[in-house]
């Protein structure tokens, strides 16, 4: 069996934790030639270490390792690299597969599309509004490219109306509810393009019902198969690729 270890952020929140193991459950079922793992960067057991550490111990030679991330932040280009490079010197004989993030694909996004409708609104409607909510970021360009994620969840709909937010930047919920009030929409909806559920999540919640009392809430993107199908997508082409391996010398 191939070892996959797939590694989500982490969070205080034990949600977050059960969403994201939730979401691998589906990738079990279909690929029972692969031994799914899940580890944690921060807050959560097993850490990357301790599951690189188990795989080095069971005896295997290779290891897939999937970060469970949206965009290329901190997390994604030195914290993951930094640690799967350290587990290298620990086993030198350990080929260390490293994918790309999940980042944007396309299942995701028609993930993030059918989270809204399944909240009442018609795809049909085209005074629906959407506030796609992500967590920001303090790195140059990357709430931009979020941003750029938000006309994708128009595709196939007669929506026209929909803004990016941030729960830790600008704009944030509120800020991007009103604008889409003001611009003609009247059915409002926040989108998550978040994994799963957490604090920074609630808070946006109870900021934007605060405001809006009607406004309809999609559920976080772990929810349903996505997240796993993307996961294999990122295995199966990293297995293919020589990019990003570290191999024994």
């Amino acid at each position: 069996m191939i070892p996959v270890i797939a590694v989500a952020h982490g969070s205080r929140d034990p949600r977050a934790a059960q969403a994201m193991a939730a979401a691998l459950t589906a990738l079990r079922a279909r690929r029972p030639d692969w031994d799914v793992r899940l580890a944690f960067l921060d807050l959560n057991a097993p850490s990357v270490r301790q599951a690189v550490d188990a795989v080095a111990a069971e005896g295997h030679h290779r290891v897939v390792v999937v970060p469970l991330l949206l965009g290329s932040a901190f997390h994604a280009r030195v914290d993951l690299p930094g640690i799967l490079a350290e587990a290298h010197v620990r086993h030198p004989h350990l080929e260390l597969v490293r994918t790309d993030v999940l980042g944007p694909d396309r299942l995701l996004v028609a993930a993030a599309r059918n989270a809204v409708a399944a909240t009442g609104v018609s795809r049909l409607d085209p005074s629906v509004g959407i506030a796609m909510c992500a967590v920001g970021s303090r790195r140059a360009g990357a709430d931009a490219a979020t941003a750029a994620v938000a006309p994708r969840l128009l595709a196939g709909t007669s929506w026209t109306h929909v803004r990016a937010c941030f729960a830790t930047s600008t704009p944030d919920v509120v800020g991007a509810l009103t604008a889409l009030r003001e611009a003609g929409a009247r059915r409002l909806v926040v989108a998550p393009w978040l994994l799963a559920p957490g604090l920074l999540w609630d808070r946006a919640c109870d900021a934007a019902q605060s405001a809006f009392p009607d406004i309809r809430i999609a559920t976080p993107l772990a929810a349903g198969d996505a997240v796993g199908r993307v996961v294999e997508r990122r295995c199966l082409d990293a297995l293919a690729d020589s990019t990003g391996v570290l191999r024994s010398a």
